[in-house]
């Protein structure tokens, strides 16, 4: 009896916390104006950013996340893999998972943008505060559901 329990355990322990891999959402084109920062040199922006977004729901749950930037490409864009970690139901995330986008420095910011499965707009917007810090926000455009605020704001730390 305990062997089953055990393996059970351990079955939930490694396939529940994998999530889902977004597929359906799709990266949007590039956003905003075509005044992206010069493309020499490496950007503020490039590499690993984790930290955690709260719940409004309840007090003291978040739900992890990792943005990876990747180098500027020819058009001036970023390559963004998104990902976010498990959260509890009830408490107002989706479940976990990840995406693939494109986002563009402008300024002193970088955002990202892409469609969601329900076809909302939705966008990541990292503000520069100081170094290897910076202010993430991610805004969603469109009807919500009962659960869903329309913007979340966190401080995301370089990796």
């Amino acid at each position: 009896m305990i062997r089953k329990i055990a393996a059970v355990a351990l079955f939930a322990a490694l396939v529940l916390p994998t999530g889902y891999a977004a597929g359906a959402d799709n990266a949007a084109a590039l956003p905003g104006n075509d005044t992206s920062s010069p493309a020499r040199g490496p950007s503020y922006f490039q590499g690993v950013w984790v930290g955690s977004w709260p719940s409004f729901r309840a007090a003291g749950v978040s739900q992890d996340v990792t943005l990876k930037i990747g180098r500027r490409d020819g058009d001036g864009g970023f390559f963004v893999l998104y990902s976010w970690g498990f959260a509890p139901p009830g408490t107002g995330f989706p479940p976990a998972g990840s995406l693939k986008a494109r986002g563009r420095e402008e300024g002193d910011q970088f955002i990202i943008k892409w469609k969601d499965r329900m076809g909302r707009d939705t966008q990541i917007t990292l503000k520069k505060l100081e170094d290897n810090k910076v202010k993430a926000r991610i805004d969603k455009a469109g009807p919500l559901e009962a659960n869903e605020r329309p913007f979340i704001e966190t401080y995301l730390n370089r990796k």
